[in-house]
């Protein structure tokens, strides 16, 4: 019998040895035919393009990087390859994949990459160069903290994560001393657990926890929030969010998403999407409701500029320079203002001194969420004067 279990596994293998070539040349041949894909819908993402092979990217090393990207992203049938190797991981006890770690009670949660020191303080030094230029201008800043910030509680024990709060304290120090007054809802976060504040399986915060921070920056804003009072009203139950897409974790959970109406009746407001050359009279594109990036509905995803105006009687122009974490938030702040300029620095490339003449901006909020606002390098490139 033992002899003949060994010939068993003896053939097993051998046969899996034969066949793992000509796996290799069906993956490369679906490869090469197969159309190369430019964005990830499930990922919600632009996906790396076939670097050009120079001779200064092949010297420097370059090439080989875009080209290990280029691959990974193309790579045929990488959803479903993600999804495979995120079950295996879990059954081998892993709890962490491509930055996501799988945490309590459903939740997906981001891991954190403290900033690189040159691009922070770039960025810093940015911000307070434009504070002393605008001393004029009144300037906010707002940058959220991540769920795996708020939630640590959440994440699987002894999982490595760097603490944000040394960077976001030093950050916010940093700005008020320099002109720019912070709002930091971390203490609020922090008392109102027992409400959904993040999704389980995106690494955006929620309406109620935009409503919070709307809450906190009001009170620093000196905006009235009895204007307008609210009411939940869920838009969809089949959400799934980009740190399910990515990790490949709890791939088939569906989640809520909620709006927060008005309970009265509120003055119209013009959504006007400058570079698109198209206005709306509602913040919520519903359509994006029947695609997977659902969040999506908040403003209708990302835009260089968008110009809200509301006829109110006071005169007031805020400028947002922002992330997505902002599209959820901003309706709350629309009915104090005549006019909200939203700049969102990864995409726009115009002058921003001009703009702020042009719309005779009184306000600024940066309204960003931490892991955005440490990793990006925009924002200091639209600062910085062209």
């Amino acid at each position: 019998k033992m002899k003949k279990k060994t010939k068993s596994y003896k053939y097993f293998f051998r046969n899996m040895g034969l066949l793992f070539p000509f796996f290799l040349i069906i993956v490369f041949l679906i490869s090469i035919f197969m159309p190369e894909r430019s964005f990830s819908e499930k990922e919600n993402r632009v996906l790396a393009s076939k670097p050009d092979a120079t001779v200064s990217s092949l010297i420097s090393g370059q090439f080989e990087k875009k080209y290990d990207t280029y691959v990974n992203d193309q790579f045929p049938l990488r959803d479903m390859w993600v999804e495979l190797k995120a079950g295996a991981d879990f059954l081998m006890g892993k709890t962490r994949s491509n930055g996501v770690y799988l945490g309590k009670d459903g939740y997906l949660l981001e891991d954190f990459t403290p900033p690189v020191p040159e691009h922070l303080n770039a960025t810093t030094e940015a911000m307070t160069s434009f504070a002393k230029a605008h001393s004029d201008i009144a300037q906010y800043a707002l940058i959220a903290p991540n769920a795996v910030n708020i939630l640590k509680d959440k994440l699987p024990a002894a999982a490595p994560v760097k603490d944000q709060n040394v960077y976001m304290d030093e950050l916010f120090s940093t700005l008020e001393q320099n002109g720019i007054s912070c709002i930091d809802v971390r203490n609020t976060f922090r008392q109102n657990t027992n409400h959904q504040l993040y999704y389980h399986t995106d690494h955006h915060w929620t309406t109620q926890a935009a409503y919070f921070a709307y809450k906190d920056a009001a009170s620093k804003m000196g905006l009235d929030t009895s204007v307008c009072s609210y009411e939940q009203f869920p838009v969809t139950g089949s959400f799934q969010g980009t740190l399910s897409a990515k990790s490949g974790f709890r791939s088939h959970e569906k989640e809520d998403i909620y709006v927060f109406l008005p309970k009265s009746d509120t003055p119209a407001h013009v959504v006007n999407y400058v570079d698109e050359q198209k206005k709306t009279a509602s913040f919520y594109a519903v359509e994006q409701l029947n695609v997977r990036d659902k969040y999506a509905m908040f403003f209708n995803g990302n835009h260089p500029l968008v110009r809200i105006s509301t006829p109110i009687k006071e005169d007031r122009t805020l400028l947002v320079l922002k992330d997505s974490y902002a599209n959820c938030m901003i309706p709350f702040l629309a009915p104090h203002y005549r006019n909200i300029i939203m700049v969102d620095p990864r995409y726009y490339y115009d002058d921003l001194e001009e703009l702020i003449q042009v719309e005779n901006v009184q306000e600024i909020l940066y309204l960003y969420n931490a892991n955005t606002f440490f990793s990006d390098t925009s924002l200091e490139m639209t600062l910085s004067p062209q």
